[in-house]
C-alpha cells in the first residue's frame, strides 16, 4: 500500500495558502496539505499528532511566532531533525537565506508572483524530497 505524502505549510496569509494549495494540486491531488497560520498554531498541531509530514513549508513573518523562531524549535526535536524544511518566503535577502540554512533550512525560496512559477518551483523540491529521496536532508539550495 502506498503512503500518502503529507506537506505541512506554516503561513499567515489565507491568499497565500490558497495559491499554494491551488499550485500543489494541479501538481499532485495525492498528496495532503496541512496548515498552521503561525509557528505557535504549528508546532501546537505537530506536537499534538502523531503524524509526521514529510516536508514543511514556513513563511518567515508571521504573527505569535515568526518562521526562524519555528524552525528552531522544531529542530530540536529529534521528531523533525530529518525533515525537510523550506522556508518560503516574500524575501530575496542573501542575509535571511544564510539565517535559514545556520537555522537547518533545507531551502529557501522566494514566494513568485504567479501559480505557473510556484508550481515549477514545488515540483522542484517534490522531486528533491518526496520523489526520489536523493537530496540529503543537509543539502541547501536558494530560488
Amino acid at each position: 500500500m502506498k503512503k500518502t505524502k503529507t506537506i505541512f505549510l506554516i503561513d499567515d496569509d489565507k491568499d497565500d495558502q490558497q495559491f499554494f494549495l491551488t499550485s500543489l494540486s494541479e501538481i499532485d491531488k495525492t498528496i495532503q496539505c496541512n496548515l498552521a497560520n503561525n509557528g505557535k498554531d504549528a508546532l501546537d498541531k505537530l506536537n499534538n499528532s502523531s503524524a509526521t509530514p514529510d516536508l514543511i513549508f514556513i513563511d518567515i513573518n508571521m504573527p505569535l511566532m515568526n518562521g526562524f523562531e519555528c524552525l528552531t524549535e522544531l529542530r530540536k526535536q529529534d521528531r523533525f531533525s530529518k525533515t525537510p524544511i523550506v522556508i518560503l518566503t516574500t524575501s530575496k535577502a542573501d542575509a535571511e537565506a544564510q539565517c535559514a540554512r545556520v537555522l537547518g533550512a533545507n531551502v529557501f525560496l522566494t514566494k513568485p508572483s504567479s501559480v505557473r512559477s510556484l508550481q515549477t518551483k514545488l515540483q522542484h523540491v517534490l522531486a528533491n524530497f518526496l520523489a526520489n529521496k536523493k537530496a540529503n536532508t543537509h543539502d541547501f539550495f536558494v530560488e
